[in-house]
């Protein structure tokens, strides 16, 4: 009877435990921990019939009985919001009030960008025990920066204790985006704000004001003027150039009506993030570099691959390059992008491709997550990139010299479509053409299982063959950059329905170009 009620005591008195939010929802662990959150908060709220489902799909709106919420969080998952929430008041969590009265510069923005940018005082480590690049003197960077973080430490206004002047720009902005409010009314909101608050208040009042604030802490975008074509792009020996000289398409937007170029409007941007100070932030967080080091100490001992650590492929990479897997810091960078339509109008024809990179250090249920995925550019559309994405990832490959990565699809300029779909077997790709659905279908994947496997030699259940064949040779970096040495490219798209000129038409400068695709080549190998 007492442990009883020093049970239910505990259960009034403190937040119950969420760990098992992140657990996987196929796991007897993410069940039972389903079941005793519901148990413990129809105790808390006084036992109702129902409660709010704090479920995807009902997010904390729809009422529903207890065994449906349990059937709601194990098929849809918990509401992202409401998973990270500290928390979870609508199921009888109690809010402490007594973070009102932490001071300023405990705050979560504050911590946020101490330790993205430095150690944090009081907490001096060595470059070898984080992974990071923290020293005792401070460097002239980290001088002008702590000036810069002693300004967005400012109080919002005299005597306020909520809010400095970076947690309010974070805060709003938050807004902003997630609602997808426009620079316009934002610039209103702000106006207003600011006009409500004392006449001491340090907030900006515009959204030009705000992005120049962020951008002092590496939160910007770097903005890249492109061809239309995506024959180059306006930067390095082309940055002050007003055309490109192959197909005279003009840098900037043209009037619909007139004709006429609207100078510094473009014609099309990239935006690119830059990858450097992101890196850097990461290792200068004690946390992210211990999880940075987590593929060197945690390979599968039973054989199970349930991280690209425990593939033959990560090993392959450690046998040749053994300097490299020698220093559990380097990191193991994936490369992604497809094309997405960013309107919610789905009839509109418009694709925009995000490059992705991802680093698969971490442990497998780190690395996927959304805060570890990093943007690193925005391709714009209307019509996808297709062979010229080489033009648009030169800035990402400048960031990338020290790095080896491997590319497939449209990255690495490797076919994954068509008749030679597959990356591994290329013109040996076991397609067939359907003359009827016009469409290639690849029928020999049985050749990769083992020899005498049954079904090698059911024929009614696949094409009506038997596979004798074997799977090909994955063959070396250096065999394919062979075979694609004498390969060249034309950058661009066509235009005036030109035909394709021979080398020996272009001109010096497309020349000289072409060559500086082919020297970042070797980074491929």
């Amino acid at each position: 009877m007492y442990v009883l009620l020093e049970l239910e005591l505990w259960s009034f008195g403190y937040n119950m435990d969420k760990a098992w939010v992140w657990l996987p929802r196929a796991s007897l662990e993410y069940v039972q921990g389903a079941t005793d959150f519901v148990s413990l908060s129809t105790r808390r709220l006084g036992n109702p019939a129902e409660m709010f489902c704090p479920c995807d799909q009902c997010r904390n709106v729809c009422y529903q009985l207890r065994d449906t919420i349990v059937e709601h969080l194990v098929i849809n998952g918990m509401d992202h919001k409401y998973k990270r929430s500290s928390c979870w008041t609508k199921h009888g969590d109690i809010r402490n009030d007594s973070s009102e009265n932490v001071p300023i510069s405990e705050t979560e923005a504050y911590e946020l960008l101490r330790t993205a940018f430095f150690c944090g005082e009081g907490n001096p480590q060595s470059a070898n025990d984080s992974g990071g690049e923290c020293k005792g003197s401070d460097t002239i960077e980290e001088t002008a920066f702590r000036k810069k973080l002693k300004d967005a430490e400012t109080p919002l206004y005299l005597e306020c204790r909520n809010y400095t002047k970076i947690s309010a720009i974070m805060a709003l902005y938050r807004i902003k985006v997630k609602s997808g409010m426009s620079e316009n009314y934002f610039d209103q909101l702000m106006t207003i704000v600011h006009d409500m608050l004392p006449e001491d208040n340090v907030l900006p009042n515009s959204t030009e004001e705000i992005k120049k604030f962020l951008k002092i802490f590496g939160f910007g975008y770097d903005i890249i003027h492109t061809c239309k074509n995506d024959c180059i792009l306006y930067r390095k020996q082309y940055e002050s150039m007003e055309s490109r000289p192959r197909c005279c398409t003009s840098r900037w937007e043209m009037d619909k009506h007139s004709g006429e170029e609207k100078k510094g409007i473009p014609a099309k941007v990239l935006r690119y993030f830059p990858i450097k100070d992101r890196f850097r932030r990461m290792f200068r967080s004690k946390k992210m570099s211990e999880d940075l080091r987590w593929h060197s100490s945690n390979a599968s001992e039973d054989g199970t691959m349930r991280h690209p650590v425990d593939s033959l492929t990560w090993a392959q990479v450690n046998d040749s390059w053994p300097e490299f897997a020698g220093e559990p810091r380097n990191l193991r960078l994936g490369l992604s992008t497809d094309g997405m339509n960013p309107f919610s109008t789905q009839n509109t024809k418009y694709s925009t491709w995000p490059v992705l990179l991802v680093s698969y250090n971490m442990s497998p249920t780190k690395c996927m997550k959304d805060e570890n995925i990093m943007l690193t550019m925005l391709i714009p559309g209307p019509t996808a990139p297709s062979n010229n994405i080489d033009v648009y990832l030169a800035p990402l490959i400048d960031d990338l010299k020290h790095f080896d990565y491997p590319g497939l699809g449209t990255l690495a300029g490797c076919k994954v479509k068509g008749k030679q779909a597959c990356n591994v077997c290329g013109k040996d790709t076991p397609s067939r053409w359907l003359q009827f659905s016009r469409k290639y279908v690849y029928m020999g994947y049985r050749k990769r299982l083992r020899p005498g496997h049954p079904y090698r030699r059911r024929k009614a259940w696949f094409d009506n063959t038997i596979e004798e064949d074997t799977s090909n040779r994955i063959q070396t970096g250096a065999e394919i950059f062979d075979i694609l040495s004498e390969f060249r490219n034309d950058f661009g798209r066509p235009f005036d329905k030109e035909m394709k000129r021979k080398r020996s038409e272009l001109c010096e400068e497309e020349l000289a170009s072409e060559e500086e695709y082919e020297e970042d080549s070797d980074q491929w190998r």
